[in-house]
């Protein structure tokens, strides 16, 4: 009986409930779902709040205030330098933030969300060309090297030429796909290439073949997950019949 009251026994306890609950989805929406949902966006919200609570704002903020003291920010030791910049700056636009709360100075706080989105904007941008777009040129340019290609996977003959061909066809038709241009007609219409057109069409059908493989492995991971789930739930109620 001491097993129903260790942190083991109770987290099991909580995670069956809280699958019943997501799975009860499987019968329609319902208040159980939702409660589950809701616990889930509460508790990422808060594990978020608390990360960047602890790894960027206390150790670039909050530290260097406490450790300074009331002298150091009195004779403005603090706010001396770069790092004294950047705290000054962090509290500003966190200041500024704070007034979206407000319908009437809601608009001085659009600052530090142009900073987030512009920031966040960039490195998606550029995370898309430095690891996918530069890598995908250059294996593409790499794939006219026959001895690049022998030495790194032994392939030889029509195997090694058909695989050049796919891979030169994909990224050039993908590539192409994206290119909206078009020829002005005698009527002032807009009109693309028949060449544009083909190319667009042949990669429209690598774009599906990409988009189908990762929707499968999001489906395997799914599916993967639901069996985790589902035979964490029959161990759980296992333990149970056997601590009575």
């Amino acid at each position: 009986m001491d097993e129903l009251f260790s942190i083991d026994f109770i987290g099991g306890l909580v995670a069956a409930v809280l699958t019943v609950m997501v799975l009860s989805y499987l019968i329609g929406d319902n208040p159980l779902f939702r409660l589950a949902t809701h616990i889930f966006i509460g508790v990422a919200a808060g594990y978020a709040g608390s990360i960047a609570l602890h790894n960027i704002l206390k150790p670039g903020l909050l530290d260097p205030i406490i450790e300074a003291g009331v002298p150091g920010i009195l004779n403005g030791e603090i706010f001396r330098g770069s790092e004294g910049v950047f705290i000054v700056g962090g509290w500003i636009l966190i200041g500024m933030l704070l007034l979206k709360v407000s319908p009437a100075t809601s608009k001085w706080g659009t600052l530090p969300i142009v900073i987030l989105v512009g920031v966040g904007a960039g490195v998606v941008v550029g995370g898309s060309i430095l690891g996918t777009i530069i890598p995908q040129s250059a294996a593409a340019m790499e794939t006219l090297s026959p001895g690049a290609v022998v030495a790194r996977t032994g392939e030889t003959g029509f195997e090694r030429i058909l695989n050049v061909f796919i891979l030169l066809l994909g990224t050039f038709s993908t590539l192409l796909y994206f290119h909206f241009s078009t020829r002005k007609t005698p009527t002032g219409a807009g009109n693309r290439s028949p060449f544009l057109e083909v190319v667009a069409k042949i990669g429209r059908v690598f774009i599906a073949i990409t988009f189908g493989t990762m929707f499968a492995g999001t489906l395997m991971t799914a599916i993967v997950a639901l069996v985790e789930r589902v035979d964490s739930i029959v161990i759980f109620f296992d333990k149970l019949g056997g601590a009575f």
